[in-house]
C-alpha cells in the first residue's frame, strides 16, 4: 500500500519513553505506550501510526516505528520533551507502581489525520484519553469496525467522554478489574458484569484475565480462552495493548472473532517474555504458530 491510497487500519494511542523498574532490572529510555505496543503486534507496513512525540524522541525508537507503520505521515512531531512514564513491578508482576509520568508535548496534542487516513477499515484506539480518541473517530469519513481500549483512570477523570466513545465502538477490551469499576458491579458474576458493560453501546467486550485467560461476550454468544503458559514473564508492560493490536491484524486478514482473540492472545503471550517491545518483534513463525494452536484448544463455549 502506498501513501496515495486510503489506509485499511489506524493505530491511535499514546506514544512513550519509559523507564521499567522490575526483579530482573532497571531499564530505561525504553519504547513505550499503547500505540507503539498495538502497532508492532500487527504485521510490518499493514497499519498507520497515528500519535505525536517530541523532539527528543530517540532515532532508533522512531526508525523502529518508521519500518513498521505504513509511514509516519500522522506522526507528529513538537519541540519539547516525548509523554515518559516509570513504573516498578512487584516480584511476582501483580502489581505496579508509577515512579513518574511526564506528559511532555502530548499535553497539547490534538490529532489531526492526513487525507488517506480518513477513510479506513478498521480503527484501534489505543488506551488514551477519551477525548482525544473521540477527535480521531470524528475525522474518519468511514465507517470502520472500531476496537477500543482504556483504564480505570478514565472512568474516574472522563466517564462522560469513555461512554461516547464507548457507544460507538465495535469491540472493548478492558481488563477484569476494569470490568468490575467501569460496571459497578463488585459481586457479581462475569455474565452479569459483561451484560452492564454492553449496555453502554459496544457491540462487543473482551474482558481480559491475565494468566486465567480472557472471555469474549456479545449479545448472542460468549466464549474463552486459556492464556498460554510462558516459561518465564520477564515484563508485562504492554500485554493488553499487544493482546489488542494481535486482534485488529487477525481482523484485517478476515478472521473470525475467535482466531482474532486467539492470535491477540498469542502475541500477548511474546510480550510478556522479553522486557518492552523486543518479545514482539521477534517471534518466529513456528512458535507463533505452536502456541497459537495451543490457545485454540483451549477454547470454550
Amino acid at each position: 500500500m502506498t501513501s496515495n491510497q486510503s489506509h485499511q487500519a489506524l493505530v491511535f494511542g499514546s506514544i512513550s519513553i519509559d523507564k521499567i523498574v522490575n526483579k530482573y532490572g532497571t531499564y530505561n529510555d525504553v519504547l513505550g505506550g499503547s500505540a507503539s505496543y498495538a502497532l508492532l503486534a500487527t504485521k510490518s507496513k499493514e497499519c498507520q501510526l497515528v500519535g505525536m512525540v517530541g523532539s527528543d524522541f530517540p532515532k532508533n525508537h522512531f526508525n523502529l516505528l518508521g519500518n513498521h507503520s505504513i509511514n509516519l505521515d500522522d506522526l507528529k512531531i513538537q519541540e519539547g520533551k516525548t509523554f515518559a512514564w516509570g513504573g516498578e513491578y512487584a516480584h511476582d508482576f501483580s502489581s505496579r507502581e508509577t515512579l513518574y509520568v511526564d506528559p511532555g508535548v502530548s499535553e497539547e496534542f490534538e490529532p489531526i489525520l492526513s487525507k488517506h487516513s480518513r477513510h479506513c477499515d478498521y480503527l484501534l484506539l489505543g488506551n488514551t484519553h477519551p477525548e482525544l480518541q473521540l477527535e480521531v473517530l470524528n475525522q474518519i469519513e468511514s465507517k470502520p469496525f472500531v476496537i477500543l481500549d482504556t483504564f480505570k483512570l478514565y472512568m474516574d477523570i472522563a466517564n462522560s467522554d469513555l461512554k461516547k466513545i464507548i457507544s460507538k465502538s465495535n469491540l472493548l477490551c478492558i481488563n477484569y478489574n476494569e470490568a468490575v469499576h467501569l460496571s459497578g458491579l463488585k459481586n457479581h458474576n462475569l455474565n452479569e458484569i459483561a451484560e452492564s458493560i454492553l449496555s453502554l453501546g459496544s457491540d462487543s467486550l473482551i474482558i481480559k484475565q491475565g494468566e486465567e485467560g480472557a472471555t469474549f461476550f456479545d449479545k448472542d454468544t460468549s466464549f474463552s480462552i486459556n492464556a498460554y503458559p510462558v516459561k518465564k514473564v520477564m515484563d508485562t508492560t504492554g500485554a493488553g495493548d499487544t493482546f489488542a493490536g494481535g486482534i485488529l491484524s487477525s481482523k484485517i486478514a478476515g478472521k473470525n472473532m475467535e482466531d482474532s482473540m486467539i492470535a491477540g492472545a498469542t502475541m500477548a503471550s511474546f510480550c510478556i517474555e522479553n522486557i518492552a517491545h523486543e518479545g514482539i518483534v521477534k517471534v518466529s513463525d513456528s512458535e507463533y504458530k505452536l502456541r497459537k494452536e495451543w490457545i485454540q484448544s483451549s477454547l470454550t463455549y
